[in-house]
């Protein structure tokens, strides 16, 4: 099949690599009926794979060129709108009322968007396989001492896990730059059952404080906490050896429990501070 053209303004990229789509439709377990969203389907190859699985497939193309061609190739096998997905709602359709995963080979300027929109936006897919940047992807499973807000948020609101890597050579034109696909399940992950408290605090207070948290890379965390909390660095000194940690211990060090734990015990103190 001869590839159209890739537009830079819509930061195309087509994925030629059949083994790499076949690792995307493997990682999403779709089940036959099951309502996919997929954002940029693009020349449409994995538009097919995931019709051949079974999906009932909506496809948001923004590019109107590729949705002649795409309308042309699959008619009334798919659900294909011509439009913009980060202002798209899904609020009356069949993937609200039946639920939906996200699987998509998205484009890359638009993924820190696209998270946000679908991680904390109502109706959210029960699960995302996304192709994604190879750093973003390190980045959304990162572990500590590596955490960024990036990681905090994702593995907040999912479980996150990188699938497999993906060489530029698996597209055309090539990029500059490696690909990775990632896997975040939503179903449990405002779960508050490892907290150590019967009620977890709201995720975006907890982001709240994390962003606090990260706001100097190169400074310890009881100076970025005391400065955008009002508080004293004694008393988020004494919070963090509440949990058994380092009181000059900088934020890309805490898990996503520590940082839950912790909004339990400052977001109170917050809370109080006059504004």
């Amino acid at each position: 099949m001869r590839l159209p053209r890739a537009k830079k303004s819509f930061g195309q990229n087509w994925l030629v690599d059949e083994t790499v789509v076949a690792k995307i439709i493997v990682a999403a377990e779709i089940h036959p009926g099951e309502h996919v969203l997929e954002i940029g389907p693009g020349t449409g190859v994995l538009t097919q794979a995931l019709v051949d699985a079974g999906a009932r497939v909506t496809a948001i193309e923004a590019d109107q060129d590729l949705v002649d061609a795409l309308h042309d190739r699959f008619g009334t096998k798919i659900t294909l709108i011509h439009g913009d997905a980060l202002s798209f709602s899904l609020h009356g359709t069949q993937a609200e009322a039946c639920g939906y995963k996200l699987i998509a080979n998205i484009p890359y300027n638009i993924t820190s968007d696209l998270l946000k929109k679908f991680l904390t936006t109502d109706p959210k897919p029960s699960r995302m396989v996304l192709m994604v940047q190879k750093e973003v992807a390190d980045r959304i499973t990162a572990l500590p001492p590596h955490m960024s807000l990036l990681s905090v948020v994702c593995q907040l609101y999912a479980h996150c896990e990188k699938i497999a890597n993906v060489p530029a050579g698996a597209f055309r034109p090539i990029p500059k730059i490696d690909s990775a696909i990632v896997r975040l399940d939503l179903s449990c992950s405002t779960s508050s059952t490892s907290s150590t408290f019967s009620t977890s605090p709201p995720l975006e207070s907890i982001i709240s404080i994390a962003k606090a948290g990260f706001s100097s890379r190169r400074k310890q965390l009881h100076h970025n906490l005391s400065a955008h909390l009002h508080l004293s660095s004694l008393q988020v000194k004494v919070a963090l050896e509440s949990l058994k940690l380092d009181p000059k211990i900088r934020a890309e060090s805490l898990t996503v429990e520590n940082w839950r734990t912790l909004t339990h015990i400052l977001a109170p103190v917050e809370d109080k501070t006059p504004r």
